[in-house]
């Protein structure tokens, strides 16, 4: 279905249509909450005015709880923004220069007397990713584990996004302020713009407006995404926020009340790459002179957009508490705002057996794409893709983003042999190899290892969804659920070592001896899951 806006933007201005922008944005967000295809909330500025803010779905979906604009979201690495914004506090009180070594922190840091501060806000220090919470628990253990790497290209040479840059400018922020992190954050940030619904240690937020983050959101069968058992990833993405407290941090920043406004330039000038500069990103939109800035953020059970055109003095912030909510209805927002046309997504549900249909793993020259349907729902991932929603156009046309298409296509019994994928980078068709997911367990408890093949599970004949092995010999270790001994599908246990999750913590297996192992996905939003030793 398209949606045509009918405002001519160079006539009559930005601001005439807002009245019918709001409203227009308000059906589509109803339409696509009903879907169970957005959850969270959303507010829109203008020159400095408050134009729309509301808030969808459930900040609790098992107890019915609706998220308001008081709800309390991850906002991972949006994160990235305050870190900066005190680094370049510190470098106006001359306490140190974005020109600085890493070595004048830590000298026995690889290639230190090569990587400055810049390089690292940028991302163009070479300085490799650490994205196991594991690995980043404390200082001590993410030095130990980060400097025993190579560098992935000579710094100031080349561009590549890495948390570990941020996570050495918490400790750097640290060394010196005197401060922790966090408390730097609150004493140079949210304590003076009174962000008092904003902070750190997310998992400890005691608080009736805390947003559950969600693979799923489909009322009992939801089920919660990965909560880190420590607060990963730290200076790089460890704060929550509302929607309220965002736009305040917004206004104070580009307005120039943290920092000077020249500073906050340096921060949105491209550096190395057109679309970064430091710990901002610069969206700048096709076949116009629309620039936007800001950062987003992304991560376990929540998404974050958070973007300032600083021309027309546009704020949009959008906070999501779900991985299943396509990327299609932050660029509706935008686009509708812009007095844009757009494709949304299809306002009728798709079918079940239509749906079935298009389940499978399809293959590109050795590359795999797995496609899932769950309550409801069309997922995508493999490609290098993360696991995410398509939004349903037609039965066999998805998008999941507004210029990434994928076509199904079925020979002349209606049964889908291929999809075609259609983004920036041009036109694919992967052609569909399996109908079935394959799942089996991997790990050091198990004669593979982690480096071997996974022991294939069996299948009830009538429930295909059920998978398990009797009397299966287990030997004091870990392991975790692969499907297709492929990475982009595992499941773990989330942080209370009970429930289920996609990418989630291994499971312990304390002594030598035969199991009964059970992986149930008859409801595939909510996996289910029993490791249990014979007598």
């Amino acid at each position: 279905m398209k949606y045509i806006l009918t405002a001519v933007f160079l006539m009559f201005g930005i601001g005439l249509g807002y009245s019918q922008n709001t409203k227009e944005i308000d059906e589509l967000l109803s339409t696509y909450e009903k879907a169970n295809q957005f959850s969270g909330s959303v507010l829109v500025a203008k020159k400095g005015k408050i134009i729309f803010e509301k808030s969808y779905g459930y900040r609790n979906a098992e107890n019915g709880e609706k998220n308001t604009n008081n709800s309390q979201y991850k906002i991972f690495s949006t994160t990235k923004m305050f870190t900066a914004t005190v680094i370049l506090k510190l470098v106006e009180q001359g306490k140190l220069s974005l020109d600085n070594k890493l070595s004048k922190y830590y000298s026995d840091f690889p290639k230190a007397d090569s990587i400055t501060i810049k390089n690292m806000l940028s991302h163009t220090s070479g300085i490799p990713e650490a994205e196991d919470s594991e690995n980043t628990k404390n200082e001590e253990t993410f030095l130990k584990y980060i400097t025993s790497k190579k560098l992935d290209f000579s710094p100031g040479k080349n561009w590549g996004y890495s948390n570990s840059n941020y996570y050495l400018l918490g400790y750097i922020i640290k060394k010196v302020t005197g401060l922790e992190y966090d408390k730097a954050i609150e004493e140079f940030i949210l304590k003076p713009l009174k962000m008092t619904a904003s902070g750190f240690h997310f998992n400890q937020l005691k608080s009736e407006n805390k947003a559950v983050g969600y693979e799923f959101i489909d009322g009992k069968n939801s089920n919660r995404a990965l909560l880190f058992k420590t607060d990963h990833p730290f200076a790089a993405g460890a704060i929550y926020s509302t929607v309220g407290d965002l736009y305040k941090f917004s206004e104070a920043l580009y307005g120039g009340k943290i920092i000077s406004k020249q500073m906050v330039e340096r921060m949105y000038t491209p550096y190395l790459n057109d679309h970064y500069g430091l710990a901002q990103e610069i969206y700048k939109t096709p076949n116009s002179d629309i620039i936007q800035v800001g950062h987003g953020g992304g991560g376990p059970g929540y998404k974050c957009r958070f973007v300032k055109d600083l021309k027309n003095d546009i704020t949009i912030i959008i906070l999501i508490n779900s991985e299943m909510i396509s990327a299609k209805a932050a660029d509706n927002i935008t686009d509708i705002i812009y007095n844009r046309p757009y494709t949304a997504m299809s306002k009728n549900r798709i079918d079940a057996k239509d749906l079935q249909k298009l389940q499978g793993i399809y293959s590109f020259n050795s590359e795999n794409y797995y496609i899932n349907a769950i309550n409801g729902t069309v997922v995508l991932n493999g490609g290098g893709i993360p696991r995410m929603p398509l939004a349903p156009i037609t039965k066999i046309d998805y998008k999941l983003f507004e210029n990434f298409d994928l076509k199904f296509n079925a020979d002349n019994t209606g049964k889908i042999e291929s999809v075609t994928i259609t983004n920036t980078q041009g036109t694919k068709t992967a052609k569909k190899i399996a109908d079935i997911f394959s799942w089996g367990i991997i790990g050091t408890a198990t004669p593979s290892g982690w480096e071997g093949k996974d022991i294939v599970l069996e299948t009830q004949k009538s429930n295909p969804d059920f998978y398990y092995l009797k009397n299966y010999k287990l030997k004091t270790g870990e392991l975790r659920f692969r499907s297709n001994n492929d990475w982009a599908n595992s499941l773990g246990l989330n942080s209370d070592d009970k429930s289920m999750c996609y990418d989630g913590y291994n499971i312990i297996i304390k002594e030598d001896g035969f199991y009964d192992i059970v992986l149930d996905l008859s409801i595939k939003s909510k996996p289910q899951y029993s490791v249990k030793k014979v007598n």
